[in-house]
């Protein structure tokens, strides 16, 4: 009898540790993605490097530009300013407002064509929508 409740107790606390550890792995992916977590696809993020992240990144050339937007910081946004932050950006791209003339006379290769407006476009309306899910 003494060796059923041994066994059962070794059995038990196997599955205790095994349940742990599980838990603590399933804890640290759901700590990586957040749902509202932006996602930059490969097409998106060439756009972004090309026409946006020279300026409004940590190393952007321009505190103005840094004050409005950080590419690099999106997702250390809450909730709430993820959702101001790309309506902004869908308002620029539809105005197509960025990168702004003076910064073109400088680097005229930096401006979006329309196919990459429409990408930035359809990506943000995309992640957008996915913070009111």
């Amino acid at each position: 009898m003494k060796k059923l409740a041994l066994l059962l107790a070794a059995s038990a606390f196997v599955v205790f540790v095994f349940s742990q550890l599980t838990t603590v792995k399933n804890n640290e992916e759901h700590r990586v993605v957040r749902s509202d977590e932006i996602v930059f696809p490969e097409n998106v993020k060439a756009v972004i490097d090309k026409s946006c992240y020279g300026c409004h990144s940590e190393n952007g050339r321009s505190d103005d530009a840094k004050d409005a937007l950080r590419w690099d910081m999106l997702n250390e946004y809450d909730k709430e300013k993820l959702v101001s932050v790309m309506d902004e950006i869908i308002e620029v791209i539809e105005k197509e407002e960025m990168p702004p003339e003076k910064f073109l006379e400088k680097k005229p290769e930096a401006k979006p064509t329309e196919d990459e407006y429409a990408i930035l476009f359809e990506w943000a309306e995309q992640e957008a929508d996915k913070l009111f899910e």
